[in-house]
């Protein structure tokens, strides 16, 4: 069976679309092992609200290293929702209340304190992905699975970023 309709077929198998709160997604690893369907929607609902800042930044960033990034995010998280719910074009997860609203406040922020803020965002919001990434591969039995695969492979391009986004922070404190 094709990996991404393996996963397709386990998270989404006639069961409605869960929303995932931020708190939920920042307590993972802590309870019962994660199901696929769990880290599924977790991976979309972070990889959503970073999209939504990445393509925010795409307009208004002024230090080109900051576009640059958001550029690279954009595209990461188009592809991972592809990859995660076999579809081109999947529409991003609606938001809940706490991740709409720092959305919304980020997008009051021009200049500097704009690129400053995306750049703090996305380091905490990586590092909440990377928590999904673990929490997942730590509740697997099985790490011969394709979701494994795909955690192992977010979690390594997880790795990359947190440290591009360290370097761009420090760049932008100097």
């Amino acid at each position: 069976m094709n990996r991404r309709n393996m996963i397709l077929a386990l998270s989404a198998a006639s069961i409605p679309l869960l929303q995932i709160s931020s708190a939920r997604a920042q307590t993972v690893g802590a309870g019962p092992p994660m199901s696929i369907y769990q880290y599924t929607q977790a991976t979309l609902l972070a990889g959503s609200m970073s999209k939504q800042m990445s393509d925010l930044a795409l307009q208004r960033a002024t230090y080109a290293r900051v576009k640059e990034f958001a550029g690279f995010e954009s595209a990461e998280q188009t592809t991972m929702a592809q990859v995660l719910t076999n579809d081109p074009a999947p529409p991003p997860i609606p938001l809940d209340v706490p991740l709409a609203g720092a959305l919304r406040n980020l997008a009051s922020m021009s200049g500097m304190e704009f690129d400053q803020a995306y750049v703090r965002a996305q380091l905490m919001g990586h590092a909440q992905l990377m928590q999904i990434q673990q929490a997942f591969l730590q509740s697997q039995g099985n790490m011969s699975t394709d979701a494994a695969h795909i955690a192992m492979l977010a979690r390594t391009t997880i790795e990359m970023h947190l440290t591009m986004l360290q370097d761009v922070q420090n760049a932008l404190q100097s």
